[in-house]
C-alpha cells in the first residue's frame, strides 16, 4: 500500500510539473508573438 501511495503521489507531481511547464511555454510564445508584432509595427511606422 505504501508503495502504491508513493507512486500515485509521484505521478501527480509529474502531472503538475508537466502542466506548469506547458503553461510557461505558452506564456513565452504569447509574449514572443506580441514582441514580434510590436517590432513589425515600429518598422512599418519608420518606413512611412
Amino acid at each position: 500500500m505504501a508503495d502504491n501511495y508513493l507512486e500515485n503521489q509521484y505521478e501527480a507531481y509529474l502531472a503538475r510539473k508537466a502542466a506548469k511547464e506547458k503553461q510557461k511555454k505558452l506564456l513565452f510564445r504569447k509574449q514572443l508573438k506580441a514582441y514580434k508584432e510590436r517590432l513589425a509595427r515600429e518598422k512599418e511606422a519608420k518606413t512611412t
